[in-house]
């Protein structure tokens, strides 16, 4: 099983889409985040 650029492409555009909803997750509820996880202010 060999990888190549392809498949290196779609991991990282899944990683990128997975990260995006994270930060819009977070970027929703900025004080539910800054009371659960204080660094990150």
């Amino acid at each position: 099983m060999n990888y190549n650029w392809k498949d290196l492409f779609v991991d990282a555009a899944i990683v990128a889409v997975v990260l995006g909803v994270l930060a819009l997750i977070v970027g929703s509820f900025p004080l539910t985040f800054s009371k659960l996880i204080p660094f990150l202010k």
